[in-house]
């Protein structure tokens, strides 16, 4: 829809929300000069987050300039990961940001991704609000780029909940206006109507929030269902609610309602009237969707004979704001095509038009805009007779009718009808022709059964009168049979009526069931289709992991392979140690991802499984089965990837130590492994040797070991409590909380 031009730039409205709670915000050349000064990390990630907003603002409609935006986010990530777990919040902000930029890119899968990685931050830190705020500026987007319609409206229908169960009637508000947008979005007018009302209530339970913008989706919504008396009546409400807040952000999409809606209701001069007032405050305020406007008030001057003084305003607009991007180049282009057709010159408008398909196919493609684009230039020909040029666009158009009123669509098919006509296929004129009066039927069929109405009803009142004049003359002479046939005729007419009802109601419950039948019938097919496409997904999606494992495994092996290969030109042996240990490393890590591919979990691995084989890789790699003995005790837990590769490391650090400097002089030994639940969510692992223990002077706190900081880093990024204890041998203690992701197949 058309629409979609108009509040493109909503997108960036939760984000300028975030910005201004901190300050006002600066300009892209103040935060250029901040960010060069000596400040905090949380500042500066701030300021990275605010340069990116702005160029993702100024990006927008031109993909390849986004590449500034990638910069800052990316940059204000980084230094949230290495700040204080206190600017969690600011980090997140920057997620959202650099999510919105994949989206903007065209690049969903990894925008999504991040999406939902804010929102399971929020979920964990508790914090509902940017929690459901995530989840409608998620649903905006997928729903403005038509994807996965499904999990748009499962966002904002969960946004809408939470914000329901807080109470926060501002928020129910902003969540009602989204969720209308997406089904506005998605051709359910009938549930944006319904989601609209609703808004409106909620508005009214807040000092009238948001309610011009409210008032301005009614509107619309009414105007493509061809409610416009309803419409009008919305948009007027909307103008009366902006001008009164003075909102001049708002005024713009406010002032183009109303000005479309008279322009449906063939009221040019109104149109132009309010066409003019919105194209100020849009070129006012550097509104992107300036040369739309321009193109819809070009029409309404060129139906009130006004074409040269468009084709002038047209010029100076471009002179004073010069067009950017696809769209906007393709809009005065139209315009002009317009005008020039208007006034005969039409060579210079077959130009234009031709300039304005093209722009129009490299910019984004709404489906509404492409749609009329090509109806213009086929009905430019058509009206030309050159039905040879006309009819491919023509087609084109047929392709997207259903993104637009039903007046184009009936024009649409009377070209079709002409064209076909004009080529001698007749069969395929024949069939528009008969649309057409579909269409045409359609639209006038509610005023044909008022005006039926109307006749009936004016009928029986002058048929009544006329009996009741006949009964006063003759009560007196035959009062008696006449009390005695109207009570006859009370009775049949009773009967007639009640044997009316009752067969209605017979028959509109047979159809009724009929038609409820048969939409169960094909919703049954359609969620049978949906079931079986989904299973293929998850098919494919499994494979795809397995197959992700067994190459990350191959690509660990193969990095084995080169470090003993470059083992071999080392001349050291502490080099040739350091070597050989990164090898063993290695080997901890592709174990994890070969355990992965072999198993039917592909997110969690078996521990017990694990710990056997990682000892009895160390074994056969030091070839100490004789005189070293392994006593394992591992519980059957199941750990996800975050937690098995830092466990693995540690348990070849702590066992490779045993094994090099527990038992000095090829003396015997005992290395015992524990790895058990001690709560429900706490684990506990436990690596003790019988071995000769630390040296009387070794500080343990201050060990300079490479293997030793491993442990101390690695449990910290667990958020573990690590322990050594070095008397009677070395015991090595590491308990950690650990809660399964149930999302992604992890177990107790």
């Amino acid at each position: 829809m058309l629409t979609k031009i108009l509040v493109a730039i909503s997108f960036f409205a939760l984000a300028g929300k975030s910005f201004g709670q901190r300050s006002m915000p600066l300009s892209k050349a103040q935060l250029w000069q901040e960010t060069g000064k000596e400040i905090s990390d949380s500042t500066r990630q701030y300021y990275y987050n605010q340069l990116g907003n702005i160029y993702l603002k100024e990006s927008w409609g031109i993909p390849k300039d986004i590449d500034s935006a990638f910069h800052y986010l990316r940059k204000a990530i980084l230094l949230g990961d290495s700040a204080n777990i206190a600017n969690r919040e600011i980090t997140n902000e920057s997620l959202t940001l650099l999510a919105s930029a994949y989206m903007q890119k065209n690049d969903f899968a990894p925008g999504v991704k991040i999406f939902d990685q804010v929102i399971n931050s929020y979920q964990k830190t508790g914090n509902k609000i940017k929690k459901g705020d995530t989840w409608i500026s998620k649903g905006k987007y997928l729903s403005f780029f038509g994807l996965y319609p499904e999990i748009a409206e499962n966002d904002l229908k969960s946004a809408l909940s939470l914000f329901s169960e807080l109470n926060d009637k501002q928020k129910m508000v902003d969540a009602y206006l989204n969720l209308s947008d997406f089904y506005y979005r998605s051709l359910k007018l009938t549930f944006a109507d319904s989601t609209l009302h609703k808004a409106l209530k909620a508005s009214a339970n807040c000092k009238s929030y948001r309610i011009s913008e409210v008032y301005y989706f009614l509107s619309s919504v009414n105007r493509y269902q061809g409610n416009l008396n309803q419409a009008l009546k919305y948009a007027l409400e909307s103008v009366k609610a902006v001008e009164a807040a003075g909102n001049q952000n708002l005024m713009g999409q406010s002032y183009g309602e109303l000005a479309l809606v008279y322009q449906e209701l063939n009221q040019p001069k109104q149109s132009i009237y309010w066409y003019r007032k919105c194209l100020d405050i849009r070129v006012k305020n550097g509104d992107q969707s300036v040369y739309t406007t321009a193109y819809f008030m070009t029409v309404q001057m060129i139906k009130a004979d006004e074409s040269r003084s468009a084709i002038k305003i047209l010029n100076d607009l471009a002179k004073n704001n010069p067009p950017i991007r696809h769209n906007e180049k393709a809009s005065i282009f139209q315009s002009l095509a317009y005008c020039y057709n208007a006034i005969g010159a039409y060579s210079t408008a077959e130009a234009y038009f031709l300039d304005m398909i093209q722009e129009r196919y490299h910019g984004n493609q709404w489906g509404e805009e492409l749609m009329i684009a090509n109806l213009d230039i086929g009905k430019f020909y058509a009206n030309r007779q050159e039905y040879k040029k006309a009819k491919p666009y023509l087609e084109k158009a047929a392709v997207l009718n259903e993104t637009t009123t039903a007046s184009r669509r009936m024009e649409l098919q009377f070209l079709l009808f002409k064209a076909d006509s004009a080529e001698g296929n007749f069969q395929a004129a024949i069939q528009h022709l008969e649309k057409y009066k579909t269409l045409n039927d359609s639209i006038f069929s509610v005023t044909k059964s008022k005006q039926i109405e109307e006749l009936l009803i004016q009928y029986e009142t002058e048929k009544k009168d006329q009996n009741i004049h006949l009964l006063e003359k003759e009560s007196k002479l035959q009062l008696g049979k006449l009390i005695f046939a109207n009570q006859i005729r009370n009775w049949i007419m009773g009967f007639a009526i009640l044997f009316l009802v009752v067969s209605g109601l017979l028959i509109y419950n047979s159809r009724l069931k009929q038609r409820i039948n048969k939409k169960l019938k094909d919703q049954q097919k359609e969620i049978e289709d949906k079931n079986h496409t989904l299973e293929r997904l998850v098919k494919e999606k499994e494979w795809l992991v397995k197959e992700i494992h067994h190459r990350v495994k191959n690509n660990f092996q193969m990095v084995m392979g080169l470090l003993g290969t470059q083992s071999e030109y080392l001349k050291t042996e502490e080099a040739i140690n350091a070597m050989t240990e990164s090898q063993h490393r290695v080997q901890v890590m592709s174990l994890i991802h070969r355990k992965l591919y072999q198993s039917d979990n592909l997110s969690a691995i078996n521990m017990a499984h694990y710990i056997h084989d990682l000892v009895n890789y160390l074994r056969d790699s030091y070839d100490i089965r004789q005189s070293i003995h392994f006593n394992l005790q591992v519980d059957p837990v199941e750990l996800d990837l975050t937690y098995c590769v830092p466990l693995g490391l540690m348990l070849n650090e702590a066992i490779t130590n045993s094994i090099k400097y527990a038992f000095p002089g090829d003396r015997n030994g005992a290395i015992k492994i524990s790895f058990t639940r001690i709560l429900d969510d706490q684990l506990l692992l436990t690596i003790k040797d019988n071995g000769v223990g630390f040296p009387p002077n070794f500080d343990i706190n201050h060990s300079g070991s490479l293997g030793m900081k491993l442990m101390k880093g690695l449990s910290e990024d667990i958020d573990g409590e690590f322990s050594i204890n070095g008397h009677n041998g070395t015991e090595i203690m590491l308990t950690f909380n650990y809660t399964p992701d149930k999302t992604n197949g992890a177990t107790h």
